[in-house]
């Protein structure tokens, strides 16, 4: 079933894995990676020792940990297979990289082998993530290989679903597939809407609680979760003795699935060549541009033809502030679309706490949390927008000053961000009259705050350059070098907020003055942003694009 020269490529891509992971031990970075991945290490098991403490000491906190996985962990994994059987087309399962397409697709190699190499990929990173998650997230050491093999074989049934469905997507008709996924779709949807309707009919009030509990029990609503309650069973078992049954039901329905994959044997190589063709292209777009462009299509290129209007040379900051929101405002449309969730999203949240929360609630809560709404869409965004590494390369090439380019490149999208984050709060300011000369001057402090915001985001990758990317097994770099580009950004950001929010809180609290309190706070930020030029441009000065892209 497993051909010999898979074996020794597997094995050839750990070792490379680690070799390569050696040869980084010999800089500074290499040797602070690995120290964040030893603390990262000993912050996850002291998580254990402490959960476990915890856990032994206080029941009720045991005992609401695990009444909240029975109550979400069933709704998620059926909202998870409601997808896959509706709208997922599982190309992601079928992924090959462009040189795994290249060296095995022409070789003696069945595609029955070919998918056991692909599966047994996919275990093998199955079998890393669930140590973290099963492990680390084990309430007691006792229940942590229990655990750890309840989740293996959870995101097991999760993998083998989606692929039968793209296997099944490839036998049936295209006419005939889209017929049968529309019937599955609208029998799930009657069924929410019939669960829905029990649940709102027979609960009073807006106790949260007693809506899930009457919508789990309702005949609807035990229909769809029935399956789903074993995987819960098995990941909160309290010991072996209850594990072992769910695990045997769960081991059984894995083992299925994984038959019908290999008896629909569905892995057309050209099928897989094509999505894997469109997976790489897809996963350039993610590299240069941002998460938001990873599903960009050809509809979306034709906004390339709109243009904006020369700026100013500025000493040089014009021409790269120009060229940076040009290609923000040509990019894609997605973008766009998801600002105005975001507005619609903070907006509906604010009527649902001005409509149900007391006269304290509608003037003062709602339109704050809108405001906090609105600014962790912009920390979102911030962590999705990807740096270019090809593109530092070219703005180095320009005859433009570095403090030039600084400051163009860092100020072209927190515009738009806090124009449209300005005009949410100036709404919120004439809906809720008594609290607008606060939202109005927090206004104030949008644009600088964004500009910090995305600052930080340009220096630590100036600092730590890395970009997204699909390693192969054993490539711990590459995940390890996003979770400390993540930390960094992260500490930085919270120690420069901690900063402000000190600085405004004489004057929010002690003077109840929103001049005062944004006056400080404002020139906090202004301060910690103009820290951050020089910061950036030394940075700037430093990085070298042919070495970082090397390697």
């Amino acid at each position: 079933m497993f051909h010999p020269a898979l074996w020794k490529l597997i094995r050839f891509q750990w070792r490379g894995g680690f070799r390569q992971l050696g040869r980084s031990l010999r800089t500074w970075r290499g040797l602070f990676f690995v120290g964040f991945i030893v603390v990262m290490s000993l912050y996850g098991l002291g998580s254990i020792y402490i959960a476990s403490r915890v856990g032994s000491s206080s029941p009720q906190v045991s005992d609401a940990l695990i009444k909240m996985q029975n109550d979400f962990l069933p709704l998620g994994l059926f909202a998870f297979t409601f997808y896959t059987l509706v709208f997922s087309t599982g190309e992601a399962t079928v992924y090959f990289t462009a040189s795994e397409a290249a060296f095995l697709f022409p070789a003696p190699i069945t595609r029955k082998q070919l998918l056991a190499y692909l599966l047994f990929k996919s275990l093998l990173g199955i079998v890393a993530v669930s140590l973290f998650f099963g492990v680390f997230a084990s309430p007691r050491f006792a229940l942590a290989i229990p655990r750890w093999l309840a989740v293996i074989m959870t995101l097991s049934f999760l993998q083998l679903l989606t692929m039968n469905v793209s296997f099944l997507r490839q036998i049936l008709e295209e006419k005939l597939s889209a017929v049968i996924r529309r019937l599955l779709g609208l029998v799930f949807s009657i069924l929410v809407f019939v669960a829905v309707a029990q649940t709102v009919q027979s609960v009073n009030g807006n106790d949260f609680d007693a809506y899930l509990k009457v919508f789990k029990e309702s005949t609807a609503g035990k229909l769809m979760l029935a399956p789903f309650f074993v995987f819960v069973r098995a990941l909160t078992a309290p010991d072996w003795q209850t594990f072992i049954p769910y695990a045997a039901i769960l081991f059984a329905v894995d083992l299925a699935l994984l038959l019908l994959a290999f008896r629909l044997d569905a892995l057309s190589l050209e099928s897989a060549l094509a999505i894997s063709e469109k997976m790489t292209e897809r996963l350039k777009r993610v590299q240069s541009k941002g998460a938001w462009h990873a599903f960009e299509s050809k509809r979306d290129s034709s906004i390339a033809q709109r243009k904006i209007a020369q700026l100013p040379y500025w000493g040089g900051i014009g021409p790269v502030l120009w060229q940076r929101m040009t290609t923000t405002f040509r990019s894609s449309s997605r973008i766009l679309w998801v600002l105005a969730g975001a507005v619609a999203f903070a907006a509906g949240l604010v009527f649902m706490i001005a409509r149900s929360g007391s006269d304290h609630g509608r003037t003062i809560v709602a339109p704050f949390v809108g405001m906090g709404a609105m600014a962790y869409m912009s920390f979102l965004i911030c962590l999705s927008l990807q740096n270019e590494i090809e593109r530092v390369g070219y703005l180095k090439s320009l005859p433009i000053r570095p403090i030039s380019v600084v400051i163009g490149d860092m100020i072209g999208f927190p515009i738009l961000l806090s124009v449209i984050q300005s005009l949410f709060i100036a709404v919120l300011a004439c809906c809720f009259t008594n609290v607008a000369p606060w939202l109005l001057c927090g206004a104030l402090l949008v644009f600088p705050l964004n500009l910090l915001l995305f600052g930080i985001d340009k220096l630590v990758f100036y600092i730590y350059p890395t970009r997204l990317a699909k390693g192969a097994p054993g490539d711990f770099q590459n995940s390890g070098k996003q979770m400390i580009f993540m930390t960094l950004k992260m500490l930085m950001l919270g120690a420069a907020a901690f900063v402000v929010a000190i600085a405004a809180l004489p004057g929010a609290l002690a003077l109840q003055s929103p001049i005062v309190a944004v006056a400080c706070a404002g020139f906090v930020l202004v301060i910690e942003c103009g820290a951050l030029v020089p910061l950036l441009i030394i940075a700037y000065d430093r990085f070298d694009p042919s070495t970082t892209i090397v390697q």
